[in-house]
């Protein structure tokens, strides 16, 4: 208001010096009321208009400021929803999982055999293998051995679901065997076990390396990302270090100075069965199956157009799928998280190993990550339903810290599991088993989580690092 008659009085004041002072007016010819409003009128005329241009002008700004605040709103909520939706999309990726659907495992304890064998069912094959028994054979080579358990194990899975001698068969390199060697007798034990199996001409099926190293289930993973037309693969891993060192007093001498760490030589073979998530059904697929009741006379263009093989099944015959649909989920293993584990003092190895089990958890979904704290889910943390902890820490005297930092980032998330009663030390069960540790492990793992229904822990440790992954039920099935 102040700021108003300021204006009219300074327009007044102009005005008024520019009538008298400068405009040539008679005012002798002006009547009174015509000077009065000469006087007046402009003055207040020039007040007004100034006031509803400022506030015009005042109001624009208002409006464009109102639309700028709103358009930077909406950029931020863009922004934001963006950021979420890749965080979403990252947590879904962390979180793909493969399916393991039935496995055979066939090793030589070092000891007695462990007490959870007797829980384990008909799912999960275990045969434990005896030294007595092992001596008596006369084969010195290790691939010449390992021939009838391989051919064992392939006929069984292939007794069990036939589709499955269709799949891929990979196998771990046995770095003191040739490569060449050790495929061509992979393909010809494949093809027998495929033959005594099956009632018609078995298939040529790739027998390969599986590439990488490390964990097997994220191995078979990415090699299902990069083959679209895989359904699955079968993973055969088999070593035998003991063979070398079968007379009583090598296999008892530990002149090996990593020995405590690896275990003593054994002999051990894991055959894996992996399928991809999401394969239709026999009922839902797509396959027009051949009709032995067609006209052999009737010309091709005439004859309905059939598909014998559906895409998502690849190279098996329909008449093989509801094999291999019809076999249970044993477990779901996630993605590991890979790091170094080099210190010998248990703080600062539990400080490794603690970053690493977070994430594991979370590749898991046993552990919430949310995008921001609306979007917790505090029931999403699952953590303290770990049933079984699988590990190759080694000895007691040797892998102590590594079990003791383990188990001190098990408690931050209150999981309540005994480091000894409630795992499975692969050094101590199984020993030293050379290319098939990996496969071990997992088929451990898997075994485990079946029969416990709930999600194992897997930790491989090497000589200066450490992979923490899950071997866990379906989500849908831990949620009921």
């Amino acid at each position: 208001m102040l700021r108003l008659f300021t204006l009219f009085g300074g327009f007044t004041i102009g005005w008024w010096s520019l009538l008298w002072l400068v405009l040539p007016l008679s005012w002798q010819r002006i009547s009174p009321s015509a000077m009065l409003l000469l006087h007046i009128v402009p003055p207040v005329a020039l007040t007004l208009g100034l006031r509803w241009w400022t506030a015009r002008k005042e109001k624009k700004a208002e409006v464009e400021r109102q639309q700028a605040e709103a358009a930077g709103e909406a950029e931020r909520v863009a922004t934001r929803e963006e950021a979420r939706r890749r965080h979403n999309a990252a947590l879904a990726e962390r979180q793909q999982t493969i399916a393991c659907r039935w496995l055979r495992c066939t090793a030589l304890p070092v000891g007695e055999e462990p007490a959870w064998l007797d829980d384990v069912d008909d799912n999960c094959q275990w045969l434990p293998l005896d030294l007595e028994d092992l001596e008596e054979g006369e084969d010195d080579d290790q691939l010449a051995a390992l021939t009838t358990p391989q051919r064992e194990a392939l006929e069984a899975l292939y007794l069990a679901a036939p589709g499955a001698a269709w799949l891929p068969v990979y196998t771990e390199v046995i770095p003191t065997q040739s490569g060449i060697e050790q495929l061509a007798m992979l393909k010809t034990v494949q093809h027998e076990a495929a033959a005594l199996a099956l009632d018609s001409t078995p298939p040529a099926v790739e027998c390969r390396f599986l590439p990488g190293h490390g964990d097997v289930a994220e191995r078979a993973r990415q090699l299902l990302l990069q083959h679209s037309d895989y359904p699955g693969l079968v993973m055969l891993a088999a070593d035998a270090p003991i063979l070398p060192l079968r007379e009583e007093d090598e296999l008892d001498a530990s002149t090996d100075p990593e020995q405590a760490w690896r275990g003593k030589p054994g002999l051990a073979l894991a055959c894996l069965l992996f399928l991809r998530h999401g394969l239709p059904c026999a009922e839902d697929s797509n396959t027009v199956p051949v009709s032995d009741s067609q006209d052999p006379y009737q010309p091709y263009w005439e004859k309905p157009q059939t598909i014998q093989h559906s895409t998502d099944w690849g190279m098996v015959p329909p008449s093989r799928q509801p094999s291999l649909a019809a076999l249970p989920v044993l477990a779901e293993l996630t993605q590991p998280i890979q790091g170094a584990a080099a210190s010998s003092r248990v703080m600062q190895l539990s400080r490794q190993l603690q970053p690493m089990l977070d994430n594991a958890l979370v590749n898991a979904a046993l552990l919430d990550y949310p995008f921001s704290e609306e979007d917790a889910q505090p029931t999403a943390n699952r953590a303290a339903s770990l049933g079984w902890l699988v590990h190759n820490s080694g000895e007691v005297q040797m892998g102590g810290a590594r079990l003791s930092a383990l188990s001190g980032a098990l408690s931050r998330h209150q999981v309540e599991l005994h480091p000894i009663g409630q795992a499975s030390n692969s050094v101590r069960e199984w020993g030293d088993n050379g290319a098939a540790t990996a496969a071990l492990l997992c088929a451990t793992a898997i075994t485990h989580s079946h029969a416990l229904a709930a999600p194992v822990l897997l930790a491989q440790f090497g000589p200066d690092e450490a992979a923490l992954s899950v071997a866990r039920p379906p989500l849908e099935e831990m949620s009921s």
